[in-house]
This record gives structure tokens, C-alpha cells and sequence, in this order.
């Protein structure tokens, strides 16, 4: 199994219609899996969660919604028996298990000082927070996680202004948090900085994979060598840099009455502060009201935290970076509901128009 301390155990067949009993053990390389599912010749993604809800007690007759692929798989289940809850199965060959123990152990951490601002983490009935799916070849395994299901929805396009200062408060928050926590030793998580964005090592790839247009890509290639030059001048300093969410776009915030709830830390990392913020703009840096939103999520986050006028100088910066590892994902991820629809709607073409004022200032 992979996060297990391979000089300590194994390698581990889960039997079908049955979990481990063992106790979660926490190795100098972090948890170990302590639970599994064979789902030997299971391709279909529904059936392997259906599989998986069982090692959770959740009835085999309950009601799977999916919800649009992004990344992972993830579905609504809903039980006669029990409240709504969610199931995300990890993409294969994607986190290990080590990174997705160290997205819980932030979560948790969080929660013990907001129990209300992210969903719980449900655990395996036999105490394990990671369920391990086995496959047999050509099939990859892959993990699962069971989260609460937070009430209310995505804030509405026209109302983002009545939200965005709590937003920056929010945001503020975890970055105060992150400042202080002392992560466990065996923590892990993806480093989004120059190298492994707009660089030589991009998690997402290329942003060139999905601009095809001559003049695009020429546009597209300018606003790259001058936000990695003004990145590179900024620097990547504690000040600047830390642990983040990396994916506060609205799809992933819930608003419910007068609360917020941030949900999918999946792909929580080492990044710029700021990063933050331009996620929360994502698909909406064209909106005409664009610099009231920055300037309302900018007093929140003062209320909470400092942000130095120099970082309030680039806050443009990371919204192109933003743009740019959104045409990265596109290729990579073109198999997703998201990729098909931010081709359909002239997401390089856009990119482009909203880079001009930016390539004039800066450029």
C-alpha cells in the first residue's frame, strides 16, 4: 500500500464485502490506510462509490447524485437512514496518500477553531479517515474520503458584493492559521509556485496544450513572460507565501443565510497569499464590477490580517497567473465538464481581452 511505512508492513489485499479492523497508526511517513474495498473490474465510477459507501454503513439501495468532473469523482449520497453526505473518490494516480492525510490534518486543524467554516470528515466504520479502492490492471486503484454535506449553494453572480468582504475575512482567517500551525512532520503537499505553474515542472502542464489560435497564443505567450517576471521580482518570501486553499472559486464556497462554508481543499498547497484571491475571481475577472469585488475582499481581509500595499499592487498579477494555469488545466483535464465548457465559451479569446489593460501597464 502506498503511505504505509514499507520496512513495517506488506503489501495489503482487501477482501471484498469487508473493511480491516486495524487502528489508524501514524508513521514517521504519516497515517497509514487502514481501510480498503476490493473493487477488482470496476471501471464505472458510480459503481465503485456505491461499493464504497457500504464500508461507511451507508445502506446499498441509497441514491448517488454526481456531481460535474472537475478532477475527482465526487456524489451526493443520499439514505433513507441518514442525513446527505459526500463522497469524493481521488482521481488515480493523482494524490498520494500521504497528501491526502495532510488535507484532513489541515481541515481538522481548522475545524477545532471553526467548526462551522469547512465540512467534517466522516470516518470508515472502522475509524479510518481514507478508504483504499483496489483494482486489478490495466485499472489503477485510488482513494476515497467521506466529507458532511454543508447546506446551501454557490453565491449568486449578482450578489457577489454582499459576500466578498466576509470572503476576505474568511481568507484572511485561514491564512492567519496557516501562519501559526506547526504542520506535522510528515505533511505534504504541492508547492504551486514559478516552477510548478508558468515554469519547467507545471503540476497542470502547459497552458499552451489548450490555446490553439496563432494570435492567441502570441498574446497568451506575452502576458506569461510578464507575469513570471513580475513573480520572480515579488519573491516568494514567508510574507508572500504559505499554505492556501489554492481553489476558493465560488463553486467551492457555500453560502447558506448569512454564512460561508469553503469546501474541496483538494488541492490545498504552498503558494502566494494572494493566489487566494485571484481563485475567487476565477471565470469573473471580466466583470465590469471586477475592482469594486477586489476592493471589498481587500477590507475583509484587513479586518482579519495585514496586506502591505505591495502585495495590493500585484493583486492583477495573480489574477493572469490565475488565467493562464486555468489554460493549463484545460488540456490536461480535457476529458472534464469544465475543460468542454470553457472551450465552448472562448475561455483564450477572453483571456486575451481581459490581459490588454494588464500588457499595457505592465507589458
Amino acid at each position: 500500500m502506498r503511505g504505509t511505512d514499507p520496512a513495517a508492513t506488506d503489501s495489503v489485499r482487501w477482501p471484498s464485502g469487508s473493511a480491516s479492523t486495524g487502528r489508524a497508526v501514524v508513521s514517521r511517513i504519516g497515517p497509514e490506510i487502514i481501510d480498503g474495498v476490493d473493487a477488482a473490474g470496476l471501471d464505472d465510477m458510480t459503481e465503485v462509490a456505491r461499493l464504497a459507501a457500504s464500508r461507511y454503513g451507508i445502506s446499498p439501495d441509497c441514491r448517488l447524485h454526481p456531481y460535474p468532473l472537475t478532477e475527482n469523482w465526487t456524489f451526493r449520497i443520499d439514505a433513507d437512514s441518514t442525513a446527505p453526505v459526500v463522497l469524493r473518490i481521488y482521481r488515480p494516480g493523482g494524490r498520494s496518500p500521504t497528501e491526502i492525510h495532510s488535507e484532513l490534518a489541515w481541515m481538522e486543524a481548522l475545524q477545532q477553531g471553526s467548526p462551522t467554516l469547512l465540512p467534517g470528515v466522516i470516518p470508515t466504520r472502522s475509524g479510518g479517515q481514507v478508504l483504499e479502492v483496489v483494482r486489478e490492471p490495466p485499472l489503477d486503484g485510488c482513494y476515497c474520503v467521506l466529507f458532511g454535506c454543508a447546506p446551501g449553494r454557490e453565491p449568486a453572480e449578482d450578489q457577489l458584493a454582499a459576500w466578498f468582504p466576509q470572503l476576505g475575512a474568511i481568507t484572511a482567517r485561514l491564512h492567519r492559521h496557516a501562519r501559526a500551525w506547526a504542520v506535522p512532520s510528515w505533511f505534504q503537499r504541492p508547492r504551486w509556485d514559478l516552477a510548478t505553474t508558468l515554469g519547467d515542472r507545471p503540476h497542470w502542464g502547459s497552458w499552451q496544450t489548450s490555446v490553439t489560435d496563432t494570435e492567441e497564443r502570441r498574446q497568451t505567450q506575452r502576458l506569461a513572460e510578464v507575469v513570471m517576471s513580475r513573480l520572480r521580482k515579488f519573491g516568494d518570501g514567508p510574507e508572500h507565501f504559505g499554505l492556501v486553499h489554492a481553489d476558493l472559486r465560488l463553486a467551492n464556497l457555500l453560502v447558506d443565510g448569512e454564512r460561508i462554508t469553503v469546501i474541496d481543499f483538494e488541492d490545498c498547497g504552498f503558494s502566494w497569499y494572494l493566489y487566494d484571491l485571484a481563485c475567487a475571481l476565477t471565470f469573473n475577472e471580466g466583470r465590469a464590477d471586477v475592482r469594486e469585488l477586489i476592493a471589498l475582499w481587500v477590507d475583509g481581509y484587513r479586518e482579519v490580517e495585514p496586506l502591505s500595499r505591495e502585495d495590493e499592487a500585484e493583486i492583477d498579477t495573480f489574477l493572469m497567473l490565475r488565467r493562464l494555469m486555468l489554460s493549463a488545466y484545460a488540456g490536461l483535464r480535457a476529458d472534464t465538464e469544465l475543460a468542454a465548457q470553457m472551450g465552448a465559451d472562448g475561455y483564450s479569446a477572453e483571456t486575451c481581452a481581459i490581459s490588454e489593460p494588464y500588457l499595457s501597464r505592465f507589458g
